[in-house]
Formats: C-alpha cells, sequence, structure tokens
C-alpha cells in the first residue's frame, strides 16, 4: 500500500464542515465550564417546552437528505429562538412553537439564570442565523447540530 502526504505545493486544505463544529464544540465547553455544577431552578413550562420543541426541529434538520430540508427545519429552530417579531425571525419557514411562549430569547431574560444562559443562547441564534444561509447540505446539518448542543446547555442547566 501506497500513502500519500499533502506538502505546502498541494494547495489549501478545504476545512470548512469541520469550523463550524470546532467553534461549536469550543462554546458548548466555555459553557459547561462557566456554568459549572450548581444546581439550577428548574426553568418555566414555556420556555422548557420551546426549548424541546426547537431541539427536536435541529435534529430534523440534522437528519434531512437535502439542503432545503435542512435549512427549512433550521429555519424552525430559528424562528423558536428568536420569537415572532424578533430577530432572524421568518414566517414563510412556519413557527412550530407558535403559542408556547414568546420566543426563547425574549423567554429567558426573564429566566432567574439569564445572566449565566444567554451568551450561550446568542451563540445559538448566531449559528441558526448563518445555518439558514448554508448552501449544502452538510453545512446545514452542521450548524443544526451545534445550535442542537446549545440548546442542550440551556435545557440541561436551567431551562
Amino acid at each position: 500500500m501506497t500513502m500519500t502526504h499533502r506538502t505546502a505545493t498541494d494547495g489549501p486544505i478545504d476545512r470548512t464542515p469541520a469550523r463550524p463544529l470546532r467553534v461549536v464544540a469550543t462554546l458548548v465547553l466555555a459553557a459547561l465550564l462557566s456554568l459549572g455544577t450548581a444546581a439550577w431552578a428548574q426553568g418555566s413550562d414555556a420556555l422548557n417546552e420551546q426549548l424541546a420543541t426547537a431541539m427536536q426541529h435541529a435534529e430534523f434538520s440534522m437528519g434531512a437528505d437535502d439542503v432545503a430540508g435542512a435549512t427549512t427545519h433550521l429555519g424552525h429552530v430559528l424562528n423558536c429562538i428568536a420569537g415572532e417579531g424578533g430577530e432572524g425571525f421568518d414566517g414563510d419557514w412556519g413557527h412550530p412553537c407558535a403559542g408556547q411562549g414568546d420566543g426563547i430569547l425574549n423567554d429567558l431574560a426573564s429566566h432567574p439564570n439569564a445572566a449565566e444562559l444567554t451568551a450561550v443562547l446568542n451563540a445559538a441564534h448566531a449559528l441558526a442565523m448563518e445555518g439558514v444561509m448554508a448552501e449544502s447540505v452538510g453545512a446545514a446539518q452542521a450548524a443544526s447540530a451545534g445550535v442542537h448542543a446549545l440548546l442542550s446547555v440551556i435545557a440541561d442547566h436551567g431551562g
């Protein structure tokens, strides 16, 4: 078996799909470290319901067969995070969290652990906004996986 090695003259290596995952992993690790092991109070039912719905649609996006399916489900997640009228909200995607609350960003603002969790949610929001613009299924699914991981941190630590 012959092994080949890349050299500097082979040109740049495309690392685009891996970069979002590294960024997300770093954000999740930072979030976990900042949250510590403290026991968080249970959040509101509206917040928990929206988190569950958003995480479910992130999973749908991760399992989509094409870009349209992946970005549409990620659009659902973005709508759940932003809430109607929030940054990035687009009613054309559909709003599976309608009637569950005022959007995760809005409902988290009054949560007792808002200061600790807002940075994590802001990262999920930004990643979702980038992911809905993805031009490949892999990029959309990577963004969805990252958003799901960040929302899981919130759900596990006070959502």
